[in-house]
């Protein structure tokens, strides 16, 4: 199996969160929390939410025209997309409060930091953060962990979540895993209006086998961003079987292929070592109205990772879903 497969992969795990139920914000002049501090950011008091995300990296500043923030007992979730681009951030937290966070901060084995950059492009791996002690790039020393994430205010009033962020992200460039490429995101900035999770659609449907017991998910969404429909049966926080394929798919029979253009996954937590990826399998769609952005299908595939000995065979899958 391909790191670089796998690394390309691993955006899927956080699609979990972003823009599922996303709205556009107005971009407004920016918040301006203290960089690497406690203070500032408007400590949560009353006011005019901007809806702003934005950071800088390769000498210019993305600013995002669509975000979404989640906030909940268990996790706090942050997403910036560019439309007109693809270009998305996501940031997740688990169990966060108001505070700072690092990788230090958080046990490699279970939930961890989330910091990923994709530029919008299907066929490139995303940018990902990962800790100095992450098996993958240990060996690497041209990288450096800089994550950071510092939430400033929380405000149940108004649900308004402001912070500063900034990372190295990281991928590989070859099939080989012998090259990696970096790249730094500084001066992250953000105001949202949050929620307490994502609403799905109450006529969409998913259910699945895991290993021969049933998969009964609290949330069914899609979405179709930058030429790909993702199909997403989410249970908790972060637990998720999903699909993508292209959003031109038709009624017919698909193989499922680790990292390919018709992708199968069973995400267990938000680590590496969490992310199973379809092998061997089949998606077929039985309908696909374009215009009403409905999509019912099945689905079977074996899942595998690159970092664990244990397999997941998701069977029986179905699917009815309107995706965004």
């Amino acid at each position: 199996m391909k790191k670089i497969k796998f690394l390309s992969a691993l955006i899927v795990l956080f699609s979990a969160f972003t823009f599922i139920s996303c709205d556009n914000e107005p971009i407004d002049s920016a918040i301006d929390p203290s960089s690497g501090g406690g203070s500032g950011g408007g400590g949560g008091g009353g006011g005019t939410v901007t809806g702003t995300f934005k950071v800088d990296f390769d000498g210019q500043t993305f600013v995002a025209n669509v975000t979404q923030a989640i906030v909940n007992s268990e996790y706090i979730a942050i997403s910036g997309l560019k439309t007109s681009t693809g270009e998305f951030f996501q940031i997740t937290i688990p169990n966060g409060t108001v505070g700072t966070y690092t990788w230090d901060d958080f046990d490699s084995t279970g939930m961890g930091l989330g910091l990923v950059y994709s530029n919008g492009s299907v066929s490139e791996s995303s940018f990902v953060s990962v800790s100095n002690g992450d098996v993958n790039f240990a060996d690497f020393p041209e990288y450096n962990d800089t994550a950071e994430v510092n939430i400033v205010s929380l405000n149940s009033s108004t649900n308004n979540i402001t912070g500063t962020f900034k990372f190295t992200g990281v991928r590989f460039t070859d099939d080989t895993g012998d090259t990696i490429e970096t790249k730094e995101f500084t001066n992250g900035q953000f105001n949202l209006t949050y929620t307490s999770d994502t609403t799905s659609p109450s006529d969409n449907s998913f259910f699945a086998k895991l290993n021969g017991a049933s998969f009964n998910p609290t949330n069914v969404d899609g979405y179709n961003n930058s030429g790909v429909i993702s199909i997403i049966g989410r249970r908790g926080a972060v637990e998720n079987i999903n699909l993508a394929f292209p959003n031109t798919i038709t009624p017919g029979t698909y193989n499922i292929e680790f990292g390919g253009t018709y992708m199968g996954n069973y995400i267990l937590n938000s680590t590496g070592e969490g992310v199973f990826g379809g092998e061997t399998g089949t998606v077929t769609i039985i309908s696909h109205n374009t215009s009403t952005k409905r999509i019912k299908g099945t689905f079977n595939f074996n899942a595998t990772s690159f970092f664990s000995t244990a397999t997941y065979n998701v069977t029986e899958g179905t699917f009815e879903v309107t995706y965004l």
